[in-house]
Formats: structure tokens, C-alpha cells, sequence
């Protein structure tokens, strides 16, 4: 939404016409692409079920499978390895981040833009996330980015609301507006003053930017699963009808009196003809034509689908030579979206800590680890061993990795049990057989 400048009359007027009509197409396809991603069965089924003759769905339930959450997240796994972040103080003073960001990048991967709110805990004294899927930015003229934005403000398990209510944000000012344009002063804060002087408010974007602000998200995945549960829904309706059969009757005129049944003889005039006809598909087929479709779609994402075929005997570095698509991929996306997307965040996140007294310093930097296939345990192993022998790890290190949830007391307790190593003495060689002397 464009506004032409920031002052409360023009903010109000504008966000008062915007809400009048808040449901945009790309909202309702945000809600739509969110309940693919959850695997929501009753909007799934809703969703296909136009697609069908309600007499179609009374032989067979609609077949609701959720394909896009599992490319998604087998595709946005850049924080699938927590990456490790110099500035320790700022790491101390935060709290979920690592799993708010695995959240923000499936998301980011899914609807294309998401937004992450920065907020401060009272109690706790920390900065905690909560991440946004339903926004709107506003823009200034001839303006790319966006100078404050509105959220609504959704209260849980309430059925009807008379009014919407949202929360505005701009580097100057921050309080609730109604969906009729009144304002409401934020509790504790009734000058409505933004007291961070930044919107504390972290956007990321799945492309770079084109032709518009929001960007395209996984609408490929999306269609592919809605296209394959409309087929796997007829597949359903014709393996029924394959099994069973249509009945049908030739050369009668009036089969109104024709009861069928294992136990009742079934009488039919001269010339007439009665049997039970079959589809003629090939569903095998039928099953290869859905695997070409869900493959095409995974292959322009960078994804291999198994079909559960395993992976037993297969060597990590083999997989990784396998996934060398999807490992170049995530590197793009660290370098264009991730590593960006975190230093915006730390500004935001140093504004708010400051505003509550806590002062930071500006060194900040992101190392993001590269993606992982799980290797045998006899490779882990040697790998450990290789470390080990070399001096580049301890086994405080083998414990981080393997236990990320133990603090550092408990690992330095599980390290001093650890029984030492006695150096084992190398053992003399044997002299070789000696067949003089024992002639002698």
C-alpha cells in the first residue's frame, strides 16, 4: 500500500480505505499455500472437491496427500546446522532464535516474502521472535522499500470478531489502529512513540526483486500436490470401478424390475444381453504418470525423490555427490538471502537491547556450516579418530555435537569421567628362525 507521507491524518485515511478490503488475492493465496505446508485435510479437500460431481465423491473419499511440506522443508535446510555466530554477548541476550529462523526460511521458501517481528521480553529480558505470515507494508512514492507496515492482531480459538484490530509500525511512531481507522495507544507506551527509532521488523525475499516487492514462492509445488491429489482421487474411483465393475444390460427397454444378488436368478428376454464392463486404463500407468509429475516439480526445486527406495550401502560423500544440486543451491541462498537477512536482524535486535540498556558491539559475523548427509558409523568414526589424532577437535567437541542441550558444566563432568589412555608399549619384533642354531 502506497501512502503519501507518514503524519497520523495520512496514515489513518490510508490504512482506513486499505482495511476496508483487507482480503487481497495474495492473501487468500498465502492461506491457501499455508494450509498445503500444514496439511490441512479439510481445506485440501475443499480445495479439490470442485473438481469433482458431488456424486463422483459419494463413491470414494477424497485422497488428500501433503507433498509440499516435505519438499519444502527437504529444500530450505540453510539452518538445518544452527550457524555460529561471533558476537557471544548478543547471542546471550536472545532467546529462539535458531529455531524461529529454521521456521523463517521454510516459510520464506514457501510464500516467497515473510516478515520476523523482534520483540522484548519483560520477563526474561530477552529478545524473542515472532514470525509474520499475514502483512502489509506501506511505501512512500517512488520508494523500493518499505517505510513501516501493520499485522493484524488474531485472537485465538474466537470464533467471530466484530472488529480486526492492528499493530502499526514506523521509525517514528507505534500503536493499534481499528479496521474503522481509530487509533489505540499501546499499553505503557501513550505518547505512541516508537521507542527503538528503527520498525523492528526483519523481511526476507525467496528471489531477488523483479518486478515487484512480493515474491514468488513454491506456487510450482502447491499446484503439483493439488494436481496430484485430483488424480489419486480418480485413480481411487477407478480401482473401485475396476474391482467391482459397471453393470450393464442390453436389449431391455425397461430394467425397473431387475433385482440383483448372489441368491436371486436373474431371468432376461430373448436378445438381451447383461454383463459387467471394466475401465480399460492402465492404472500402472497411471501411477508412473503421477511420479513423472511430482519428480519434474522436485527436479527444478534441486530435489531427487526416493520413491522409499533407501539408502543403505550409500556412503555420505556419495549422497552428497548425489545432492550436488541442492548443496549449490543452499550455498546461493546463504550468500543472497541468509547472510543479509541476519545482519539486518542483529541491527534490530542491537536498536531494541540498547533501548533496554544493554549495550552491544557491532562486530557481528555468521558462519553458516555446509550442508550434511549423514555419513556410516564407521566414517563418523574415522572422521572423529582423524580429528582426534590430529588436534583439531577434544572430546568436549565430540560431546557438543552429539548432545547440543548440555551446558557446559555437564560436558566438562562427562569429559573428567572419562577414563585416560595409558600410552600402550610397542611390541619386539621377533628375531626371525634361526636353523643353525637350532641344528646346534
Amino acid at each position: 500500500m502506497i501512502i503519501q507521507d507518514l503524519s497520523s491524518e495520512a496514515v489513518t485515511r490510508s490504512l482506513k480505505k486499505f482495511l476496508d478490503d483487507v482480503l487481497h488475492k495474495r492473501t487468500e493465496e498465502r492461506y491457501r499455500a499455508l494450509n498445503y505446508y500444514e496439511g490441512f485435510i479439510s481445506e485440501l479437500e475443499t480445495d479439490i472437491s470442485s473438481y469433482f460431481a458431488s456424486e463422483s465423491l459419494q463413491q470414494t473419499p477424497v485422497v488428500a496427500q501433503n507433498i509440499t511440506g516435505k519438499l519444502v522443508n527437504s529444500r530450505a535446510i540453510a539452518y538445518k546446522q544452527p550457524p555460529q555466530r561471533s558476537n557471544e554477548a548478543y547471542h546471550e541476550r536472545v532467546q529462539g532464535l535458531d529455531s524461529a529462523m529454521v521456521q523463517f526460511e521454510r516459510l520464506t521458501y514457501l510464500l516467497g516474502t515473510m516478515a520476523l517481528l523482534s520483540t522484548w521480553d519483560e520477563e526474561e529480558e530477552m529478545v524473542r521472535y515472532n514470525i509474520l505470515t499475514e502483512f502489509y507494508p506501506l511505501f512512500l512514492p517512488h520508494e523500493s522499500e518499505p517505510v513501516a507496515i501493520i499485522y493484524p492482531l488474531f485472537s485465538q480459538e474466537k470464533q467471530k470478531v466484530s472488529e480486526m484490530v492492528y499493530v502499526y509500525w514506523s521509525p517514528d511512531e507505534h500503536y493499534k489502529i481499528t479496521q474503522k481507522g481509530q487509533i489505540i495507544a499501546i499499553d505503557g507506551n501513550e505518547q505512541m512513540i516508537n521507542p527503538y527509532g528503527i520498525v523492528p521488523i526483519t523481511y526476507a525475499h525467496r528471489h531477488p526483486m523483479t518486478t515487484d516487492w512480493w515474491r514468488e514462492g513454491a506456487s510450482d509445488i502447491i499446484n503439483m500436490n493439488r494436481t496430484v491429489n485430483i488424480m489419486l482421487t480418480e485413480m481411487s474411483l477407478s480401482m473401485r470401478l475396476q474391482m467391482l465393475g459397471q453393470p450393464v444390460v442390453m436389449g431391455i427397454d425397461d430394467a425397473s424390475r431387475m433385482k440383483l444378488g448372489v441368491d436371486k436368478p436373474l431371468i432376461l428376454p430373448e436378445g438381451s444381453n447383461f454383463n459387467f464392463a471394466a475401465p480399460g486404463g492402465d492404472l500402472q500407468k497411471y501411477v508412473e504418470g503421477i511420479r513423472f509429475l511430482v519428480d519434474s516439480v522436485a527436479y527444478n526445486n534441486n530435489l531427487k525423490t526416493k520413491w522409499a527406495l533407501g539408502r543403505d550401502g550409500v556412503t555420505g560423500e556419495a549422497l552428497k555427490m548425489l545432492e550436488i544440486d541442492l548443496t549449490e543451491g543452499v550455498e546461493g541462498d546463504v550468500e543472497m538471502i541468509w547472510r543479509p537477512v541476519e545482519q539486518k536482524r542483529f541491527e534490530i535486535d542491537k536498536a531494541i537491547l540498547e533501548a533496554h540498556g544493554s549495550r552491544l558491539s557491532d562486530e557481528f559475523s555468521v558462519d553458516f556450516s555446509e550442508p550434511r548427509f549423514p555419513a556410516s558409523a564407521r566414517e563418523e568414526r574415522e572422521q572423529w579418530e582423524w580429528e582426534w589424532s590430529n588436534g583439531l577437535s577434544s572430546k568436549a567437541d565430540w560431546f557438543r555435537h552429539n548432545n547440543p542441550d548440555m551446558n557446559e558444566e555437564q560436558i566438562a563432568e562427562m569429559v573428567s569421567a572419562i577414563p585416560e589412555e595409558e600410552p600402550q608399549e610397542k611390541p619386539q619384533e621377533e628375531s626371525p628362525f634361526n636353523f643353525r642354531g637350532l641344528a646346534t
